[in-house]
């Protein structure tokens, strides 16, 4: 072999050492993303847990408080709606005229 050749395989070697560490390097991080997904993934779930189980307990709220209206409530909105229908038929009247 001459020096020529000597010289090239050195420089191959060396180059395939830097890949080594290169390779090393990558797989470190892509642990370290695919560690950091799984994290988000888990945080992702939590969350959509969380506003389901806030949904849930928002659609409870509002069952309840239509349940909560009593027939006092009704009746007294009846009587607010009848009385505002009656003001506005006498405001048409008043134009009308």
């Amino acid at each position: 072999m001459t020096h020529e050749h000597i010289h090239l395989i050195e420089g191959l070697r060396t180059k395939i050492e830097q890949l080594k560490a290169l390779l090393e390097a990558e797989k470190g991080r892509n642990e370290q993303l695919t560690a950091q997904l799984e994290h988000e993934k888990n945080e992702l779930r939590f969350a959509h847990k969380q506003q389901l189980e806030l949904q849930t307990k928002y659609d409870n709220l509002i069952a309840t408080a239509m349940l909560s209206v009593t027939e006092d409530d009704r009746k007294q909105a009846k009587a607010r709606l009848t009385k505002m229908v009656r003001e506005i038929d006498k405001c048409l009247a008043l134009l009308n005229q």
